[in-house]
């Protein structure tokens, strides 16, 4: 495996549970809601609408919640944001809100509130499933344990990153849903990044950094969607490719955007360490850090 030394870039790692901040040796690039939804155990739906369970799922839930879903779930999910913010100290803590498709929920306790779709990969995920406002309740949750860390706790490190942005309409929206739920962009510092994760977001990334204070690229993602790929499909692993001339080309335009509109922009690859012909491209064009697991 390459290192930050052979390499000449240096490595930050995506949080995906609180167990790693023990053992931690490298600053933490990222943390994931989706990984440490998958920590808590419970589904954001069923800490949201606990009534809508079945009466057998609701008193396992209740008993494991001490019998108050919603504050059980706000509570762990801010704790785990207050560690990783006070580990990260005077730097920045982006935090990645969730963005998984459904299949990545099934595990979780509850998880039949959310609606069976037939391709999760591109269904009802990132900001369009916040702006349900059938299911609106679990974002709400999410952002209170945001506001307990960075507000009440005073962790005002924490930066948000939002996921699987579709359209300019869809960032308007996000930005929306955040200021309604007093998570204002530019108050009290706040900064909001989005996660460049499709071809949209590349090649209009001149347009969506009006919304954005900077971009956190996800190379792997990219690679998947302009690609025409699904990434979990063993059969497929061989077309993963990360140093693809498409995704190259995305990621050089939304890097000379953010260049041109003054802005951050990060790298997120969990191949970085097996692609060196990519870390010798990024350094290249002027990147020096990068996100890994």
């Amino acid at each position: 495996m390459t290192n930050s030394a052979q390499s000449g870039l240096q490595f930050s790692e995506i949080l995906k549970s609180s167990s790693q901040l023990s053992d931690m040796r490298a600053d933490i690039g990222l943390l994931s809601v989706d990984d440490l939804l998958l920590e808590i155990g419970i589904h954001p739906l069923a800490a949201a609408y606990p009534a809508d369970l079945s009466s057998e799922t609701q008193q396992q839930l209740l008993a494991q919640t001490e019998g108050n879903p919603a504050e059980y779930f706000v509570s762990a999910l801010a704790e785990k944001f207050i560690t990783a913010a006070q580990k990260a100290g005077d730097k920045p803590l982006k935090v990645r809100l969730a963005g998984a498709d459904s299949y990545q929920r099934q595990s979780l306790l509850g998880s039949e509130l959310e609606a069976k779709e037939v391709n999760p990969l591109i269904g009802q995920r990132g900001v369009s499933r916040w702006a349900n406002k059938a299911i609106r309740k679990a974002f709400e949750l999410e952002c209170e344990a945001i506001k307990r860390a960075r507000i009440a706790e005073g962790m005002a490190n924490i930066e948000l990153v939002i996921p699987f942005v579709r359209t300019f309409s869809e960032a308007a929206t996000a930005i929306d849903l955040l200021a309604e739920q007093g998570l204002c962009r530019g108050a009290q510092g706040l900064k909001v990044h989005l996660m460049a994760e499709l071809p949209a977001n590349a090649l209009m990334a001149e347009k969506f950094l009006q919304y954005f204070d900077g971009l956190v690229i996800d190379i792997d993602q990219l690679a998947q969607f302009a690609l025409g790929l699904d990434q979990t499909h063993p059969s497929l692993e061989y077309l993963h490719d990360d140093q693809n001339e498409a995704v190259l080309a995305l990621i050089d335009h939304a890097l000379k955007a953010t260049n041109v509109a003054k802005k951050p922009c990060d790298m997120l690859s969990h191949y970085i360490n097996k692609a060196p012909n990519l870390q010798l491209w990024l350094m290249e064009h002027g990147v020096s850090k990068v996100i890994t697991q």
